[in-house]
């Protein structure tokens, strides 16, 4: 019944270029609606193994389908502005001034035996959205390490030595971990075995540069910042739970809006939910996934995916990988064969292999980083929910045990809310005082040389 799909498409491709695009975009629509009978038909016979195969065929022509009316779309509205703009001038009529954004003007009222006076304009103020930054972001971290430094403080003007036990108990219920939290006391008391006075002031200013020697910095122009490969492969790992998928799903629009072709590989294919999530974003962001059968081998999910991506042209391919618990040696196992895979087609791939992490689990993450680093080696982290939780210093922790960047915060559920790593910000974000002045607030500069506020995704 369907053996004779590119006879199909030829009279597609005969109607498209002899009538309007909205009778092509008829003509496609009766033949998706052709394929989904021819589907619901073969459901109806008895023989599963020929139908499956033929199933699968017809869905994938149902959605080279669905792309060609969308960019039949495209095209009309393209068409409709260009007419627009071509429409003579003198058609136009002329547009009475406008007040300015965010400024309502009201209504002149008319008064009896006088001349209209001029309308008042009242100003409505309209709402500020700000952006999302790592300072807001460690709004809850910030205030959790501040209210214990008051209490350190609490009858005291300066640290002592007295006083380090509770310093040492502060830091390691802070999740910055027992390694860093050792050093930095051990700082603070060579000053006070000095008798120096450490004021609340100073010692957050010694916790701040002994904190800043365990963490990474990344420069912008960083390949994770500003792809460049290809094409570039990023493999994200991470248990269920995390932002996995949302996290390639982000990362995948920030780079599309950078000009870059993507191809986003769905091979947590024990989810169907996850690749369903992964495809919803593709569509709102206009980057193509592909995905395999339903519980189909990852491995073999990403093979095809990636011969896919060479097809396709793709500058990036970000692969999505099932979640799976870190203390589960056979799915760790698993990586390995995804990393195959990829490697197959690209020899020096994955060139990142990225571990995301729930902020909010705390040193919980940091388990999870040791389990993954030793199964497949991680190039670097993201760290989702910084915003939901006060364990932000867990990053100090990770960072400094395994020795890798974090390239990425979550701050927020859009897209421009995952945001590239700083570690000034990270560190004025956790130990400024409200108000007070530091990197949090400066601009970053771009590999161009232009600041922008905040990075754009």
């Amino acid at each position: 019944m369907f053996d004779d799909m590119q006879n199909v498409y030829a009279v597609i491709d005969s109607v498209v270029a002899a009538v309007d695009i909205e009778i092509s975009l008829l003509v496609i629509a009766l033949v998706g609606i052709y394929c989904i009978v021819g589907i619901l038909s073969l459901k109806e016979k008895g023989a599963r193994e020929s139908s499956e195969k033929e199933l699968a065929r017809l869905q994938g022509e149902i959605e080279k389908l669905t792309r060609e009316v969308n960019d039949l779309r495209r095209e009309v509205s393209a068409r409709a502005k260009v007419e627009a703009v071509a429409a003579p001038v003198a058609e136009i009529p002329a547009a009475k001034e406008a007040p300015a954004e965010g400024v309502v003007a009201a209504k002149a009222i008319p008064v009896e035996g006088k001349a209209e006076a001029a309308p008042v304009v009242a100003e409505v103020v309209a709402p500020k959205v700000e952006a999302a930054t790592i300072a807001k972001g460690m709004a809850k971290s910030r205030t959790s390490l501040l209210g214990k430094l008051k209490n350190l403080f609490t009858g005291r003007k300066s640290v002592d030595l007295a006083s380090l036990d509770d310093l040492e108990e502060m830091l390691i219920t802070s999740d910055v971990g027992a390694r860093v939290s050792d050093a930095l006391v051990n700082t603070v008391r060579g000053r006070a075995s000095q008798n120096q006075e450490i004021t609340e002031t100073a010692l957050r200013d010694l916790l701040k540069e002994g904190i800043r020697t365990e963490l990474i910095p990344v420069p912008l122009e960083h390949r994770m910042y500003e792809p460049v490969g290809n094409p570039l492969v990023i493999l994200v790992v991470g248990v269920n739970g995390v932002g996995k998928t949302t996290t390639v799903a982000k990362l995948a629009t920030r780079y599309q809006e950078q000009g870059k072709k993507i191809v986003a590989i769905a091979a947590d294919t024990f989810r169907a939910a996850a690749v369903q999530q992964l495809k919803e974003w593709g569509t709102r962001s206009n980057f193509f996934v592909y995905s395999g059968a339903e519980n189909a081998k990852p491995a073999a999910v990403v093979f095809d995916g990636m011969v896919a991506a060479k097809e396709q042209g793709a500058d990036v391919v970000l692969i999505d990988t099932a979640g799976r618990l870190h203390t589960k040696s056979n799915l760790m196992q698993e990586l390995e064969g995804v990393r195959n895979s990829i490697r197959r087609h690209v020899p020096d791939a994955p060139h990142e292999t990225i571990l995301v992490v729930d902020g909010v689990s705390g040193q919980n993450a940091l388990s999870q980083a040791r389990e993954f680093n030793a199964s497949t080696p991680l190039t670097g982290l993201v760290v989702t929910k910084l915003d939901g939780t006060p364990k932000g210093g867990i990053i100090v922790a990770i960072s400094q045990e395994l020795k890798i960047p974090v390239f990425y915060v979550g701050v927020g559920e859009k897209a421009r809310d995952l945001l590239p790593f700083s570690v000034d910000e990270f560190l004025d974000g956790l130990l400024n005082e409200e108000g007070e002045g530091g990197s949090v607030t400066s601009p970053r500069v771009s590999p161009s040389g232009s600041a922008e506020a905040a990075p754009a995704l």
